[in-house]
Formats: C-alpha cells, structure tokens, sequence
C-alpha cells in the first residue's frame, strides 16, 4: 500500500485545455460543445466560492480509513448557503447552452426553481444520494427529474473540489489501497499512467509506470496498483485488459471481464505536458463508446458517456 499523495495543480485553465483537445482531435468537435460549457461552469464555480469555509473537515480514523472507509463517509453536509443556488444557475445555463436538445426541459426547472427558498435541499439529496427528494420535486411541478438529478449533481461538484482542498492534508500520510476515492468514495472516470519512481513494487513504477485514479466528483488524485480491478479488485491477469486504436497509442480503455467496468487512461509518460484529469475524459469518448459496444459499463456515470 502507498500513502496517499496530492499532485499539483492544473497548469491552465479549462478554457485553454479545451482549445487545446479541439485542435488535437477535432473529431470530437461535437463532445467539446456539448460538455465543454459545463466544464468551463464548473471551474467557474469553483472560483466563486473559493471564499465559502463554512464546514469543518473530520479528522481522520486512521484504522477505518486504511481499512476503505473514505474520509467523508460519515460527514454531514455543510452549509452551503447561498453560493449553491447561484453555481446551480449558471451549471443550468452552461447545459442548456451545450445540449440544446435539453434546454426546454432546464429552461422548465429554472422557472420552476426560482425564488425557491430551500436550494440546498437539492444539494443534501445529491450528498445523501437520496433520489426520492428529486423525485418528489419533479414530480410536483411535472419537470424532468434525471435532467434535474443532473443539474443537482453537477452544481455540487465544485463544493466537493473545495472541500478536497482542505481534506488532502487529513489523509496525505495515511494509507490507502482501494479503487474508489478516498475522500468521497467516488468511483475514478479516468486514470493516469505516470512515470515517477517509488519505493514500493506494488505500484510498478519504471517500465508500467504508475497507476493515478482521477475522482469524477472531487478531482482528487490517488495512487493505486497497476494490476487489479478498481472496481471489483480481481487481480486475475487473465480478467484484467485493455483496448486502444492504432493510431493513439497514449489512450486506452481499461476492462474487467470479471466485473464487466471499464475506465479510460492515458499514458502520460511519453508526453510534453500532463493532461488535465477534469476535461481529458471527453477527448477519450470513442474508447467509452468501444467499451459500452462490448457491453462493459463505466465505473463512473458522468453526462458525456451515459447521454
């Protein structure tokens, strides 16, 4: 097992990143300007409440954290006062404005939701992963209640990225060996190859390079084995493949023929520059569509490889 490191920050912004993947690969021109605007919200987001400290991080149980219970896992949600209502306006704009096809659907909710007093009850819903108060405010007001889901979902990520902020110095010493993230036990939806050196041959550093898991709710960056499941953690080789095309040999689609998941990487070891984890996943969207045409499914659900 490794204890758990934090790796620095992003170099650019989303904006350049995804200028950047429409250059590298302009086939995909349509994934950006789908889920780019929602990105670029997102970022937007997170510098809006870079003020927001209304929440205190728990200490960390050293047993039952090595033993996989992530940090949050008993953490009630904090106060995110007025600051969701307004990351949740300007996700719901960002949507509507990369799929026009949902637009009438967000426009419904925003008119719907306007005013509304109790904002962070959608929030809580999404913490608690209790759908049925989704639901219930579909429902009511006959509005679309996976898009609302969405837009609840989305809107929280950048609380979630700044409270990952704060927690990395609870658990950068500790150990951790699961597949999910160790702070808000979310599955990866993405993983990076890296060439660095290390001090246990677990995390097959040199040749293999080693293994870091990207969280799709916080952004954090873990490391973990090169040779098992994250998600069922079977470490039989024969279970254990990946896909790739020809003709981008950085990329690939890890599969599981155990537990039928997958998850995207990229070898970064021969590149110029590190990817950015948080848009990366939408210029790998073909390898999502090669794994789920084999029936595998992903280990994280995000809008570009479920819509």
């Amino acid at each position: 097992m490794k204890k758990n490191q934090s790796t620095p920050s992003n170099k650019h912004d989303v904006r350049t990143g995804l200028l950047a993947l429409r250059e590298q690969t302009p086939a995909l021109k349509n994934i950006f300007d789908a889920f780019g605007p929602i990105a670029m919200a997102q970022e937007d987001g997170c510098k809006l409440i870079e003020k927001w400290n209304n929440f205190t991080i728990p200490e960390a149980d050293a047993l039952r954290f090595e033993q996989g219970v992530p940090l949050f896992s008993d953490m009630d949600m904090p106060n995110f006062e007025d600051y969701y209502a307004d990351v949740f306006w300007a996700t719901s704009v960002a949507v509507a404005e990369g799929m026009p096809a949902l637009a009438e659907r967000v426009s419904m909710i925003r008119a719907d939701l306007q005013g509304r007093a109790d904002m962070n009850e959608l929030a809580k819903a999404v913490w608690e992963e209790d759908n049925e108060i989704i639901e219930s405010v579909a429902k009511k007001s006959n509005l679309d209640g996976s898009v609302l889901l969405m837009l609840a979902s989305l809107a929280i990520k950048p609380f979630m990225t700044r409270l990952k902020d704060e927690a990395i110095a609870k658990i950068e010493k500790m150990q951790w060996s699961k597949g999910y993230c160790p702070i808000c036990g979310s599955f990866p939806d993405i993983a990076l190859l890296k060439k660095q050196l290390t001090e246990n041959a677990e995390y097959m550093a040199g040749h293999g390079g080693q293994r870091w898991m990207h969280c799709s709710c916080c952004d954090h960056q873990w490391r973990i084995k090169r040779n098992i499941c994250p998600w069922c953690e079977s470490e039989d080789y024969s279970k254990l493949r990946y896909l790739q095309s020809d003709e981008r040999k950085t990329e690939r689609v890890d599969i599981c023929d155990n537990c039928k998941h997958y998850f995207v990487t990229i070898d970064t070891r021969e590149l110029s520059e590190m990817p950015d984890a948080r848009i990366a996943p939408l210029g790998l969207v073909y390898l999502d569509i090669k794994a789920q045409e084999e029936n595998f499914t992903p280990m994280a659900q995000t809008p570009w490889n479920v819509l």
